[in-house]
């Protein structure tokens, strides 16, 4: 039997086709037998500041920071953007810190910083309770949250003479 031309081209299309199904035929075999590596959750981090909450006053152990009709005041005066170190503060997130692993750290729970938060809109402050670790923070957030955030010092606690 003696093919055509014709024939010829039709053996060469499906010996293409058979080729490239070869190749992709382990792929197809193996992507519904991966199991898909779950992400971590995003609940996991979570903001220090519900996002509709707005910082007024920002009151830290050596500053306070208030917003006025003029813009933001401190007191002492600070030769730094006061409006991107409370922007600083407003978007910041940590990772929820669980029962067991706050257990553990207890006993590290030395030399709390107090934090006053005054929101828009709100008539008391959220009180912040800052713990300082090697490298990182660990916060109560006020509503029983333990976050731990890795930040440096100097980003949520200025020195004076700083010019962040």
């Amino acid at each position: 039997m003696r093919l055509t031309r014709r024939g010829w081209n039709n053996v060469i299309i499906i010996g293409v086709l058979v080729f490239i199904a070869v190749i992709q035929l382990p792929e197809l075999i193996r992507t519904p037998l991966i199991t898909p590596i779950a992400p971590v959750p995003s609940s996991t981090v979570i903001p220090l500041f519900a996002q509709d909450r707005l910082i007024q006053q920002l009151l830290l152990p050596a500053i306070i920071f208030q917003q006025t009709d003029t813009g933001w005041k401190s007191q002492p005066v600070v030769s730094f953007d006061i409006a991107t170190f409370i922007t600083r503060w407003q978007t910041l997130e940590g990772t929820l810190v669980s029962a067991q692993q706050l257990a553990s750290l207890k006993s590290q729970l030395i030399a709390p910083r107090t934090i006053e938060v005054w929101l828009v809109g709100y008539s008391q402050p959220q009180r912040i309770t800052a713990y300082q670790f090697p490298s990182f923070w660990l916060f109560n957030n006020g509503s029983g949250q333990w976050l731990a955030v890795t930040v440096d010092a100097n980003f949520l606690f200025p020195p004076l003479s700083s010019k962040i």
